[in-house]
């Protein structure tokens, strides 16, 4: 499959996600019913899932060609797990970073969230949704992207397609950071069973802190609303930028080392270097994507700065 099928099935899945928020929020206003977390959050992953693998089947690609999954060596394993670690503090940095302008989703869910057992939201939110959105951005976009020999600029692109999926400001600042991170993770095993290791790692320490610390979320809640509240935002986003400059700069050292022992830190290194075809990977229907995903958050923000 080539970029331009791919920017086509970007474009199907925002546009699914949105109609389909539009007919629930019409739903909710008409029966005054909510539509239970852990189905919401299926039918999200399908709407990004099948418009990805229709195309991908439609076309006549090979699943295992188009989403690499090769097996990884075990210390490559316990490397990612170092590697997600460190990447922590650039999260929060950036999480903090958009706070400054927008709240805090992952907060605002908590209550719904530690309203399931804990080993079906570990199951829906730290290794379903990983596995779907691994499969779709660093596996069909990612992959297709990089026929071109673009490799920077597909790692970029898919990344900030990625962030956008969320179609929430938040989500969608810290989601773009971290596509980059599980991109070059992919670059350097030549696998998306490594992203996918690291994206669930990251989604289930989420769900972990979240049933473990449910009632400090609930404060930090209480405590966003509150005058003291910007200030102690604009001090803590400066600690975390340091503790994030030096967290990422050992995570790409990390990388570097899985490179070396996926025998791929050639490649890896040299990616600057690679390359580049006559091909520009943005096209119109990623265009219309993005438009409608840029206007549907900003949108939201409007509304919800209104009630």
């Amino acid at each position: 499959m080539d970029y331009r099928k791919a920017n086509r099935a970007f474009l199907y899945m925002i546009l699914a996600t949105i109609l389909f928020t539009l007919l629930y929020s019409v739903w909710m206003i008409r029966t005054a019913a909510t539509m239970p977390i852990i189905v919401n959050n299926f039918l999200s992953e399908m709407l990004i899932f099948i418009p990805a693998l229709a195309i991908l089947l439609f076309y006549g690609d090979r699943i295992l060609v188009l989403v690499p999954l090769k097996k990884i060596r075990i210390q490559s394993a316990l490397m990612i797990v170092l590697y997600v670690l460190l990447l922590f503090p650039l999260v929060v940095f950036v999480n903090s970073l958009s706070m400054l302008f927008v709240e805090n989703t992952v907060v605002g869910l908590a209550d719904e969230i530690t309203g399931f057992p804990f080993w079906e939201m570990l199951l829906s939110i730290g290794i379903f949704g990983p596995f779907v959105e691994e499969f779709v951005f660093r596996g069909v976009i990612l992959q297709s992207f990089q026929r071109t020999g673009r490799i920077i600029g597909s790692i970029l692109l898919s990344s900030l397609m990625f962030g956008m999926m969320h179609l929430n400001l938040n989500q969608f600042a810290y989601g773009a950071v971290m596509g980059i991170m599980f991109a070059l993770l992919v670059e350097a095993t030549g696998s998306v069973l490594a992203s996918f290791i690291a994206h669930a790692l990251f989604n289930s320490a989420e769900v972990v802190m979240i049933f473990a610390e449910g009632d400090v979320l609930g404060q930090a809640q209480d405590y966003m609303e509150s005058a003291d509240y910007q200030n102690m935002l604009y001090i803590s986003t400066g600690i975390y930028f340091v503790l994030a400059v030096i967290g990422t700069a050992l995570a790409l050292c990390i990388l570097v080392k899985i490179s070396d022992m996926e025998k791929r830190q050639a490649f890896f290194v040299g990616i600057p270097k690679c390359k580049r075809q006559g091909y520009k990977l943005i096209t119109v229907p990623l265009i219309l994507a993005m438009i409608l995903a840029i206007f549907y958050m900003v949108g939201i923000e409007i509304v919800l700065s209104m009630t």
